[in-house]
């Protein structure tokens, strides 16, 4: 019984009246209390760890694709539906995991998230079989929907008030740098016959989350009763239509658009549970997402915005093909990993550094901007020659696609949050659900049209740079769509100042979405001390942890890392 108490404990969180300038915007988040130096430093690497954790498993997937192939005797197409499979799950999760955590409570969500992927993660090594694999991959996905939020939390505990807002471009910023950090690592785990590895990797890093976020708790949540009926059946028409389509867009390309029967039946099937779904929605007194609010012009215009981006951005994956083309060895393309990835964390530190709520647009302009100028630089490169010059315009667009992102995120934020709670909930499933179809439409599109040139001109180098090109030409596009948003942002600001000086400011206040920042007088609030029985679980489980890491990079002696191809680390396109 005694026992029983304290497993509930561990799992429960505390009833804490916090004043209200540190409660939640909505339900489900922690409370933005003040943190002693020692404790910042904790959530920050907290942070660190778990925003990593719920990238890498896919990432290193992705980059190692080649290599799953051969180890576990798969055909491309099979191989194929691992990361696809991932991402199915992974771009709908939202649409419950919100409320999960806003009924449930934090604590639970947290736990019970981190536990799963552990879970997920280590079963990879105990089966050979290729449904049950993708059932797992699956299943991997919608539980690592939770990760990023849980990044962005802690984060924001890790700095003051005044910079929470940075908090959230370094959240994101984490998670985003998973993939160029994949295929920096991916030579000390990804070794032939040594699949394993890849695995392990994963299943240590989950163990360590579990560990580090049962060790330093968020701040309590506030909770309510959120969830209804209806919502499972939006969740599994929406959702399902979405991981249909998701499964074309990964897989259509080596099917065959046209050959593959099911990719007919995935989108005839898709159209209609949209349809159903929005009617729904809209017929609810109480729906799972504001649908007006989503359709409104600047919501509409934001998300195409964003959507577009996302295209353009697979011209990485085109690129480090087309270095290898041109005569790029296994060491040039460890140091251009090894470049994107410098360039992707300095893009996100220098975004939260600069950020700037009344001025959002411009910075989203600019990155995009300097993705298009490196992308056509890259598409005129005709020799090997040129290679210092790819990793200069390869760094350009590793930093201005984290410079883009962070100001697009707080963007919609703040957006969202002059609205409402709902709001919030729309936006943080909209902006998921584009960035992942984003980039799964640029990896279809860019690889079909490298197909279709590479089979009239029988040159699949000449089909890659034509490639580049169209991806600069897409940059501009969305250039010029920007500065259009842009103007009209500046047409809004102006009338809301003509309006603000008519307007008598006594007893008003303008919305601000970092907060006071004043101290709590009182008692602070501060995490509870862990049991001895849940620091020695959490140690044995910590222990695990170390000796899968430490197995994963142990293979790796006695072989030759210069045997390994790095070209094989990034998606065929």
């Amino acid at each position: 019984m005694r026992l029983t108490r304290r497993v509930r404990s561990f799992f429960r969180e505390e009833a804490w009246d916090f004043p209200e300038h540190e409660r939640p915007v909505v339900a489900g988040s922690p409370a933005t209390t003040e943190h002693g130096l020692t404790l910042r430093i904790a959530y920050a690497l907290v942070a660190l760890l778990v925003g990593l954790t719920g990238g890498l498993g896919n990432a290193l997937v992705m980059v190692n694709i080649t290599e799953l192939q051969t180890g576990l005797a798969l055909s491309s197409i099979q191989a194929a539906w691992l990361p696809t499979a991932y991402a199915m799950t992974n771009i709908s999760a939202n649409l419950l995991l919100i409320k999960f955590r806003q009924q449930y409570g934090l604590r639970v969500f947290t736990l019970v998230a981190v536990g799963l992927y552990a879970l997920l993660s280590i079963i990879y090594l105990l089966t050979a079989d290729h449904w049950l694999t993708l059932a797992i991959r699956a299943a991997s996905g919608f539980v690592a929907a939770a990760f990023t939020p849980l990044s962005l939390f802690y984060v924001m505990q890790a700095l003051p008030g005044r910079w929470r807002v940075r908090g959230l471009i370094l959240g994101l910023g984490i998670s985003q740098c998973a993939f160029p950090l994949a295929t920096v690592i991916s030579p000390w785990l990804s070794i032939s016959s040594h699949w394993q590895s890849i695995f392990l990797f994963e299943a240590s890093l989950a163990f360590f989350s579990f560990v580090a976020v049962g060790t330093f708790r968020l701040p309590p949540a506030e909770r309510e009763r959120v969830f209804e009926p209806l919502d499972f059946l939006t969740f599994l028409l929406l959702g399902g239509s979405l991981a249909l389509i998701a499964a074309v867009l990964g897989l259509g390309r080596l099917e065959g658009w046209f050959k593959a029967p099911w990719i007919i039946w995935f989108l005839s099937l898709a159209l209609p549970m949209i349809i159903t779904a929005l009617i729904l929605e809209k017929g609810r007194s109480a729906p799972l997402l504001n649908l007006r609010w989503l359709g409104s012009g600047d919501i509409v215009r934001f998300a195409f915005a964003i959507l577009m981006a996302r295209v353009v951005l697979a011209e990485q994956n085109i690129a480090a093909k087309f270095l290898s083309a041109l005569g790029g060895s296994d060491e040039h393309l460890r140091a251009l990993s090894i470049v994107t990835f410098v360039s992707a964390v300095a893009g996100a530190i220098a975004s939260a550094i600069t950020v700037n709520l009344e001025k959002l647009v411009m910075p989203m302009v600019l990155a995009v901007t300097a993705i298009a100028a490196a992308t056509l630089a890259d598409s005129s490169a005709t020799s090997f020659e040129h290679l210092p010059w790819f990793y200069l315009s390869q760094a350009v667009i590793s930093f201005a696609a984290m410079f883009f992102l962070g100001p697009a995120l707080v963007l919609g934020i703040t957006s969202a949050l002059q609205k409402g709670g709902r709001e919030l909930l729309s936006f943080t499933v909209l902006f998921g659900a584009i960035n992942s179809m984003g980039a799964l439409t640029g990896q279809a599109l860019f690889g079909a049209y490298i197909d279709g040139i590479a089979t009239i001109s029988r040159d699949r180098v000449l089909a890659q740079q034509n490639a580049l090109r169209l991806a600069a030409v897409l940059a501009f596009l969305t250039t010029a769509y920007l500065a259009v948003l842009l103007a009209i942002r500046i047409r809004h600001k102006l009338a809301e100042i003509r309006r603000d000086k008519q307007v008598s400011t006594n007893g008003a206040a303008h919305f601000d979405p970092v907060g006071p920042t004043k101290q709590q007088s009182g008692t602070h609030w501060h995490p509870p001390t862990l049991s001895f029985q849940a620091r020695g679980v959490l140690s044995a489980i910590a222990t695990t942890g170390a000796v899968l890491l430490l197995v994963a990079v142990g293979r790796r002696s006695g072989s030759n890392i210069h045997g390994v191809d790095v070209r094989s680390y990034h998606l065929s396109i």
